[in-house]
């Protein structure tokens, strides 16, 4: 069988069922919810990560064109130191974002300057392949940026051509020293909250902003995308920062000069808001699943009340307590289902006062089918007492009579006397006359044992142990060895008690005699002051008492009957091989005189015919 769960339970668990799906559904609306969030972030990123780069391409554009005006003025493409300085000076002013101005003749060699002074920059590589690349392929070149320790700045440079419109090898080139400070707080305004937008150049970040975050720790986490920035294309990928939060980045190319720019944010689970909506929604999410289980176990609870109700009912029924029910209180179906346990209640409480009643009657009809079979037994041995009467009265005297008849021709001589009176004569039948006294002493000992078979004399007279010893004589002469054993003094028994127990021990001898085969036998009585026990064992072949179809059985159930007349108890113990055993035993309660009781029979003589003279 399967667990046994109460209805509170089964509610509990079909509500988690139905709740499971929900929740699945609501983790998917997150979940999906979340992954839009995140498009749309990197979408928003890439637009960007664009629009910067748009914003330092035209920046650079912008400080690119300044510098081709000014390798148009013919002060500066003769690389007049004085005359240099002075038009140097003049754009730089215009231009608060640079940090100085210089001009480098053919060979690299400095030839005028303005603001800070270049020399400390000339050792950096990127410094001289700016340089090297408007002197020696005449196009505008940027160095990566240069970081001295009062300020960072980057440096672009132009060829200067001897003449307008001339293909030729540059006279040299003019550059500016871009402030890196003020390039971020000009082409970087988007970066607001979580978002960090970078400048970057071959693996290097120029410049990054970003509100109230630690620039060095962000460099560092910042490696991974910088590193792939690089690359000129348009991408987008998440990656974990130095605190382990995963973050989405999105990087443009700058067009015209080999950077890129760099917008990172953290994804929507790991942003602040995000995270907070995420943690409130579960809350959310989790205090609705919890009411709704506790909504379904008031439910079950009100469901489940009127229930258990009706089991107290139907176990009171069970144990037979029919009293008056209460109609539990809940759901419609609940209540007629109350009402029927009631009308049911009420119904077995009918037909259990009528079994009562009709157990009591059959009591009543037991006892009196009891009280006849008693009364039966009586009247049959009043009856054999009749018979038995009769017969001695009767047939004892004739037979009697005819012994002396016989003993007297018997003792005259076989002389009779002679028709005409005057002597005797020889009797030729002497030897018949003999044998017919012989025949009538063997039917007068056949006569007394019919007699006292039929209703034994010492019954009544000696009480039921001296019959039993009379009987057992009997059975000895009829080849069963027996013993009496008596222990304690029998009480007085009422007529019924005796015959009974006289008619037990006849069957059971009789039965170990005819049918068990059995060479001895042992009766013993047993009395106490309140216990009559009768035992008879034998040591005959013995037999299954479960099987009902033998030849004793008719024996068997006289005896039992016999035993329940009186209220006694009745066992047999056999097995096949090793004898028989049969007990009764009876409680021995005041009995009262019965008036309808055996009345005492006459005494049979011993044998009839004694006493007689010969």
């Amino acid at each position: 069988m399967g667990p046994s769960w109460s209805l509170r339970t089964r509610f509990v668990l079909v509500a988690a069922a139905c709740l499971l799906p929900l929740l699945g559904l609501t983790l998917y609306i997150f979940v999906q919810t979340l992954s839009q969030g995140r498009e749309q972030l990197l979408q928003a990123q890439s637009a960007t990560a664009e629009v910067v780069a748009q914003v330092v391409a035209a920046t650079l554009d912008e400080t690119g064109r300044m510098l081709d005006e000014v390798a148009t003025v013919e002060r500066i493409r003769k690389l007049e130191a004085d005359g240099s300085a002075e038009v140097l000076e003049q754009f730089k002013r215009a231009r608060p974002n640079l940090y100085g101005m210089f001009l480098v003749d053919g060979q690299g060699e400095l030839v005028a300057s303005t603001g800070f002074d270049p020399d400390p920059l000339r050792a950096a590589p990127s410094f001289r392949d700016a340089v090297d690349r408007a002197l020696t392929l005449g196009e505008h070149g940027i160095s990566n940026a240069l970081t001295t320790t009062d300020a960072s700045m980057v440096a672009l440079t132009a060829p200067i051509r001897p003449r307008d419109g001339e293909d030729g090898q540059p006279a040299g080139a003019v550059g500016a020293l871009l402030s890196v400070d003020r390039l971020r707080d000009t082409v970087l305004p988007f970066a607001r909250g979580d978002t960090v937008i970078a400048i970057v150049s071959q693996g290097e970040i120029l410049a990054i902003q970003g509100t109230g975050l630690d620039e060095a720790a962000l460099s560092a986490s910042l490696a991974q995308p910088v590193a792939q920035a690089v690359s000129g294309a348009l991408w987008t990928e998440s990656y974990a920062d130095e605190t382990g939060l995963e973050r989405l980045a999105a990087s443009a190319p700058v067009p015209g000069v080999d950077w890129a720019t760099l917008v990172t944010h953290p994804s929507p689970v790991a942003a602040a808001p995000g995270r907070m909506l995420l943690e409130r929604g579960l809350f959310a999410l989790g205090l609705a699943a919890l009411a709704t289980l506790a909504l379904v176990l008031a439910l079950g609870e009100w469901i489940a009340r009127p229930l258990r109700q009706l089991t107290g009912q139907a176990t009171a029924i069970r144990q037979g307590d029919f009293a008056p029910l209460p109609i539990p209180s809940g759901p419609g179906e609940i209540r007629e289902l109350g009402e029927a346990f009631g009308e049911m209640s009420d119904r077995l409480a009918v037909q259990m006062g009528a079994l009562e009643a009709a157990r009591a009657a059959g009591d009543a009809q037991a006892e009196q089918m009891r009280e006849l079979n008693r009364r039966t037994i009586r009247l049959q041995e009043d009856e054999r007492r009749r018979i038995a009467g009769d017969i001695h009265d009767a047939v004892s005297p004739l037979i009697t009579g005819a012994l002396y008849q016989a003993r007297a021709l018997q003792l005259s001589n076989g002389h009779v006397p002679a028709a005409n009176g005057n002597g005797t004569g020889p009797d030729p039948g002497g030897d018949g006359l003999a044998a017919i006294g012989d025949l009538l002493n063997r039917a007068t000992d056949e006569l007394h044992n019919v007699v006292f078979a039929l209703r034994p004399p010492d019954l009544d007279d000696l009480g039921v142990v001296a019959a039993i010893e009379r009987y057992m004589d009997q059975v000895r002469r009829a080849g069963l060895n027996c013993h009496l054993e008596v222990e304690g003094e029998p009480p007085a028994l009422t007529p019924e008690v005796r015959l009974a127990i006289y008619r037990i021990v006849q069957e059971a001898l009789h039965n170990a005699l005819r049918h068990a085969a059995a060479d001895d036998a042992v009766v013993r009585i047993e009395a106490t002051e309140d216990r009559l026990r009768v035992t008879i064992r034998d040591n005959g072949a013995g037999f299954n008492p479960d099987i009902a179809a033998r030849p004793t059985s008719l024996g068997l159930l006289s005896m039992r009957e016999r035993a329940a007349a009186i209220g006694a108890s009745f066992a047999i113990a056999s097995r096949p091989g090793d004898g028989t055993t049969i007990s009764v035993e009876r409680r021995m309660d005041p009995e009262p005189r019965d008036e309808v009781g055996l009345e005492p029979a006459a005494a049979v003589p011993v044998a009839i015919g004694e006493g007689v003279p010969a």
